[in-house]
């Protein structure tokens, strides 16, 4: 009888088993995806929010936004012009991206950087897609954490900038060569290898061939490094070349035709003489980078020294080999150069994110205890901050004039952040300390929600200190005492988000030395000085030439000029001009 017992319930047990089997599978599935879904939508919250609040950032954005805004100004769509000219210093088509923003949602600065966040999110899901394919769950999904919540990736997510969407077409294009070199379909194969060569190509359309350059090195020295110059054949080079050439060739070709000697300048002295020279100006020591990777990938920083030790305690395969590639040889790359900006750096934290996400997943993973202390130095910075800012809410002087006022504004919201900051810190301290939990849950869920505080009171206080920008300001403050007939005026100064915010439809006279290498901003425009758009007169004038428009007392002038500079501008015109407007350095003056 009992064993007639036992053979029902080893039957029972077969006819159940794959139900629970099942059932399991299922419950796995509904977890990763509820996760999943928990990773969009932190990081949704992370690049979006406060994208519009703070206004334009000197001088790149104010230029780029402008350019956009003159495209559907001037329904031109090859050339890219600011204040009526010509400046052909960057490729066109990232400002079709601004451009069309701009004609869907307004003109605002959140519009304008919708291209940006757009790309940062894309660089998001290209991580995630990767680690979670070749590595595990929690891989992708720590990963995709370090990429949000480093510091420099989260401001430039929401700057009129092209770094980012470079960014995104260099992460797409060797993501894309790993799995064409890798994967043993033959369509998948050549799939990526022809997917590779479109996003280097849409890449050298957002900024040059910068987006060839970084993802050939990389490339290269994999090939050389691993000796596997057979897997070359994979390449579809030919196919790829001809793609390529194809989706570049139209636009250069055509604004060549356009603006004969263009390819000359951007390829020869903007990439070139730029890397090689300091021409450009912008020089910094050979260390310079190494810095900005510190301060930039906080504050996920402190962990760098144990991602460099968990990489090299592992095999060296090819994924390991690849991304080790990919984070340092742009960073000696660019540590070669002249000219040095932090936005360089941008294309080494997706691969750094990878490693570092992959290291804190496995050291969470490891058997041994009390594995959380590689958090618990995660939290160090944004806690540390956030109360810093608290504190100089009582000892204002403590903190830097810029972010003054924007800590005192917000003064209730960073007390509730840092309070919040510390809550929940200590509910994840508490729980490892007790032994509550011991898996990747609650480490990831207090980590992700901590920083995500952290990052949306930080664009809350960028927001409130950009009120008191001057382009802004300024704008908002001189639009009552302008009329459509005046003309406005620089004097040997700009201001590049002026023209933006001033919705101007009519070029502002630049006032400057007729020897000065850049014309706002633009080394093109100093170098070639090329004619503005036909009809609307001279843009450019010397300080005599400007003189003489005064005296002529013609039209009514409105002058931009910095105060240091008032008493030239009085001695030139042989008085003292009406102050109309004066905030910080700047004063707004007239003639009549």
């Amino acid at each position: 009888m009992v064993h007639l017992l036992n053979q029902k319930s080893s039957s029972a047990e077969k006819i159940t088993s794959p139900e629970k089997s099942q059932n399991d599978v299922q419950t796995r599935a509904l977890s990763e995806r509820s996760w999943t879904w928990l990773l969009c939508l932190i990081c949704a919250i992370i690049v979006t929010s406060n994208l519009g609040a703070a206004a334009l950032f000197e001088p790149d954005e104010g230029r780029n936004a402008e350019k956009a805004r003159e495209i559907l100004l001037l329904n031109d769509w090859i050339t890219p012009h600011q204040n009526f000219l010509p400046i052909l210093d960057k490729p066109m088509p990232f400002y079709w991206l601004v451009a069309s923003s701009f004609k869907l949602f307004g003109l605002s600065e959140w519009a304008g950087r919708v291209p940006s966040a757009l790309a940062a999110l894309g660089c998001i899901y290209l991580l995630y897609r990767f680690a979670r394919r070749h590595w595990g769950l929690w891989e992708a999904l720590w990963s995709c954490l370090v990429l949000a919540t480093s510091f420099e990736f989260f401001v430039f997510a929401r700057l009129v900038i092209f770094d980012m969407s470079l960014t995104f077409f260099i992460s797409w294009a060797l993501f894309s060569f790993y799995e064409a070199v890798h994967t043993q379909i033959p369509e998948s194969r050549r799939l990526h290898a022809l997917l590779m060569y479109v996003a280097m190509a849409l890449g050298t359309l957002i900024k040059g061939p910068i987006a060839v350059i970084i993802p050939g090195m990389v490339i290269f020295f994999y090939f050389l490094c691993a000796r596997k110059w057979i897997l070359l054949k994979r390449m579809e080079i030919i196919t790829g070349a001809i793609i390529y050439f194809a989706i570049v060739t139209p636009w250069y070709l055509t604004v060549e035709i356009r603006n004969p000697g263009y390819l000359r300048y951007f390829l020869w002295e903007e990439h070139f003489i730029r890397y090689f020279t300091p021409h450009f100006g912008r020089t910094k020591d050979w260390y310079y980078f190494l810095m900005v990777l510190g301060a930039g990938f906080s504050p996920w920083t402190v962990l760098l020294p144990f991602t460099v030790r968990d990489l090299w305690r592992r095999a060296w395969n090819n994924e390991n080999l690849v991304l080790m590639l990919w984070a340092v040889l742009p960073l000696v790359f660019f540590s070669a150069s002249s000219v040095k900006l932090p936005q360089y750096l941008l294309s080494v934290y997706p691969a750094l994110a990878l490693l570092t996400g992959r290291a804190v997943a496995a050291k969470l993973r490891a058997p041994e205890s009390k594995q959380s202390w590689i958090l618990y130095a995660v939290w160090s910075l944004p806690i540390g901050f956030l109360l810093y800012l608290v504190t100089g809410m009582a000892f204002p002087n403590i903190l830097p004039r810029q972010i003054r006022f924007a800590a005192i504004h917000n003064g209730l919201l960073l007390a509730i952040g840092a309070a919040f900051l510390i809550l929940v810190f200590a509910v994840f301290v508490i729980g490892y300390t007790r032994r509550l939990w011991e898996q990747h849950e609650a480490g990831y869920l207090c980590t992700a929600v901590g920083l995500a505080i952290f990052l949306i009171a930080m664009g809350q206080v960028m927001g409130t200190a950009s009120l008191r920008r001057a382009s802004k300001f300024l704008a908002k403050q001189s639009t009552p005492y302008i009329d459509p007939s005046d003309r406005m005026v620089f004097y040997d100064t700009y201001v590049e988000g002026i023209p933006f915010y001033l919705r101007i439809t009519k070029p502002i006279w630049l006032v400057q030395t007729a020897v000065k290498k850049d014309v706002m901003g633009s080394f093109y425009l100093g170098e070639r000085r090329p004619d503005p758009i036909p009809g609307v007169g001279q843009v450019l004038f010397t300080f005599q030439e400007f003189t003489e428009q005064w005296k002529r007392n013609e039209i009514t002038l409105r002058v931009f000029v910095k105060e240091k500079n008032l008493a030239r501008l009085s001695q030139d015109i042989g008085s003292a001009p009406k102050i109309i407007i004066r905030y910080e350095d700047y004063l707004l003056v007239t003639n009549r």
